[in-house]
């Protein structure tokens, strides 16, 4: 059930503004017609929310609004319909009602849309950089690795870490230190491709996730990383280098830890020998019988 309902939610985020406001209108003319024809003794007026709720969380508070409208003048026109009123301003006071219900609904939801994609924004991304956190650089590793070992594809994963950053936050301030962590994320970014991930793992270490990629392949993108990368090493920030460990995977790893584990070691390799280049490394984990 619980998939069934990800599914629907997944196919309506991806339709247009359009498609979810005719599928709003229709359910709406659709409860209407039914609202007309019931009894007077059988209030519909809350089924309404549907289409608005529908409208309001996939297309925004205006189509929302739309929707609020139409229900609102359908809803009375149903009333009107089925029941006499003893006096002739009741109906614009019950009509005055229903709208302003329907408002306040939709105000509720959308500022509940909004926080909600807040945190799924927080629950992903580094909020300082805009490159992924740790969390979800786990859960896309995990992913992957289960891919990989079904379709047999090589994997890549580099851990980059920022020589003298503490430097830059005592000599030239924190701020300081936080533009140059996102002018690193947005030069990884702009230098891998679309289907790679770049993550902050905290402090001053990056990752970088590179799926279908060979280990000629990842010396290619990654050099080409890490010369982009120099290119921050200019002026007053002369002092500041990267030691990036890169570990290739042409059999998918028993678990993560032990690939994060690699990277990890070889990064340190590299800061500690001072080499000044990333180093490369290919990973065959030996599976436990």
């Amino acid at each position: 059930m619980a998939d069934m309902q990800k599914k629907i939610v997944a196919y309506l985020e991806h339709q247009s503004f359009i498609i979810i406001a005719g599928l709003s209108l229709i359910l709406a003319l659709t409860i209407g017609w039914i609202d007309y024809l019931v009894s007077a003794d059988i209030n519909l007026s809350i089924f309404y929310l549907l289409p608005i709720s529908l409208a309001t969380w996939f297309s925004g508070k205006y189509c929302g609004l739309g929707l609020a409208i139409v229900s609102t003048i359908l809803w009375i026109h149903a009333e009107l319909h089925i029941k006499n009123y003893t006096n002739p301003l009741f109906p614009y006071w019950n009509t005055g009602v229903r709208l302003a219900f329907y408002l306040i609904f939709i105000y509720l939801l959308f500022s509940l849309k909004k926080a909600y994609e807040r945190e799924k924004r927080l629950a992903r991304f580094d909020g300082l950089t805009g490159a992924y956190n740790r969390s979800f650089l786990i859960e896309t590793l995990e992913n992957e690795i289960q891919r990989a070992q079904r379709y047999h594809y090589p994997i890549t994963l580099a851990y980059l870490d920022i020589d003298h950053f503490k430097r830059v936050n005592d000599q030239f301030g924190h701020n300081r230190g936080d533009r140059l962590l996102q002018d690193i994320s947005n030069i990884i970014n702009n230098s891998i491709r679309p289907s790679d991930i770049v993550a902050r793992l905290g402090g001053d270490e990056f990752a970088i996730l590179l799926p279908y990629t060979n280990v000629q392949e990842a010396q290619a993108a990654l050099d080409r990383v890490y010369q982009n990368l120099l290119s921050l090493n200019q002026g007053q920030l002369s002092f500041v280098g990267f030691s990036m460990g890169v570990v290739t995977c042409l059999t998918p790893p028993e678990s993560i830890d032990r690939l994060i584990e690699q990277a990890d070691q070889l990064m340190y390799s590299v800061k500690h020998t001072n080499k000044n280049q990333p180093e490369y490394a290919l990973f065959s984990p030996v599976y436990s019988k």
